[in-house]
C-alpha cells in the first residue's frame, strides 16, 4: 500500500505500515462513497477510544486488556482514515486538525483514568497517571515536532510556518510548545535554503540518511508505541509498569533523541563549512 501523502515511509512506525494504514486504506473507498465527513470519523474514533477505556477498567483480566488494546487499534485506524478522507475529498481544515487532536488526547486521558481508578491504590495511581500524562504531552510535542521538521525538509520547505490557532488558549499553548520543542526554523534550515541546488540536494541526502534511523528509534514515543506499552503493562500485571515506562524510559529516550537529531545537523554544518 502506498504511504499516505506527506509521510516518508522511512520514519513511519512498522505498525502503521503493516496494519493501521492498510486498514485505513481499505475503508477509504467506502467512506468516500458514503459521504461521511472526516470530523464524524474522528468522533467515531473517539468513541472507540472511550470504549477502550471502559474495557481497561478490567485491565487485570487479560481478555479485557486485549479487548481494550484492539479497540485502541480501531481508534488508530479511524485516526488514519479521517486524514486520508479529508485529503481525498478536499475537506482538510485547521478545525479538523483540532478535532483530531482532541480525540487523540481524550482517548489517552480516558484510558489513564480508567487504569488509575481501578488500581488497588487509586490515589497513588492517579498521581502517577497525572505525572505520566504531563510527560506524555511533552514527549508527544517533541516527537511530532521532529516528524514535522523531517517532512517539511524532505518536501523542500526550510522555514517553519506557525500553525493557525483555531481552538483557543489550549491550542495556542500546544502549538507554542511544539515550536519550543523543535518545530521551528533552525540554523541548518538557513544553510539549506541558501545553498545552491546541487549542494542542497547533497546536504539533504546526507541529513536524511542520518536523521531517518534516529527518528525510527523514537517511534516508542508515538501513539502506537504507547498503545502497545499499555497493553503489555496490563498483561504484566500492573499499569504502573506503563507509567514508569512513560515517566522514566520515554523521557530519557526523548532527551537522547533530541541530542541525536541536533548532532546530525551540527555534523553536516561543520562538514559543509569545512568544505568551503
Amino acid at each position: 500500500m502506498p504511504n499516505p501523502p506527506g509521510r516518508p515511509p522511512e520514519i513511519e512506525p512498522w505498525s502503521n505500515r503493516l496494519v493501521v494504514h492498510r486498514l485505513s486504506a481499505a475503508l477509504l473507498p467506502k467512506a468516500i462513497h458514503s459521504g461521511i465527513a472526516p470530523n464524524v470519523v474522528s468522533v467515531f474514533g473517539l468513541g472507540l477510544g472511550l470504549a477502550a477505556a471502559l474495557a481497561y477498567t478490567h485491565w487485570y483480566e487479560p481478555l479485557w486488556a486485549t479487548v481494550g488494546f484492539l479497540l485502541m487499534i480501531g481508534w488508530h485506524v479511524m485516526d488514519g482514515l479521517d486524514g486520508a478522507l479529508a485529503r481525498a475529498t478536499g475537506r482538510t481544515s485547521d478545525f479538523g486538525r483540532l478535532v483530531d487532536g482532541i480525540a487523540d488526547y481524550t482517548t489517552f486521558v480516558a484510558v489513564n483514568i480508567a487504569l488509575a481508578l481501578t488500581s488497588p491504590y487509586p490515589w497513588a495511581a492517579m498521581g502517577l497517571a497525572v505525572i505520566s500524562g504531563c510527560a506524555h504531552i511533552l514527549q508527544s510535542l517533541f516527537y511530532e515536532a521532529g516528524r514535522e521538521t523531517y517532512i517539511r525538509r524532505i518536501a523542500g520547505r526550510f522555514d517553519s510556518t506557525p500553525r493557525r490557532d483555531v481552538g483557543g488558549f489550549v491550542e495556542r499553548l500546544y502549538n507554542r510548545g511544539e515550536r519550543w520543542l523543535g518545530n521551528r526554523t533552525r540554523p541548518f534550515d538557513g544553510m539549506l535554503a541558501s545553498a545552491p541546488p546541487a549542494q542542497r540536494a547533497e546536504m539533504l541526502a546526507h541529513w536524511r540518511e542520518k536523521a531517518a534511523p534516529r527518528m525510527m528509534m523514537l517511534t516508542p514515543l508515538s501513539a502506537n508505541g504507547r498503545t502497545l506499552a499499555i497493553w503489555i503493562a496490563c498483561l504484566m500485571g500492573s499499569p504502573i509498569f506503563y507509567w514508569a515506562w512513560e515517566i522514566v524510559a520515554l523521557t530519557l529516550l526523548a532527551l537522547v533523541g533530541g541530542r541525536w537529531l541536533r548532532q546530525a545537523e551540527r555534523d553536516l554544518t561543520a562538514a559543509t563549512q569545512a568544505g568551503g
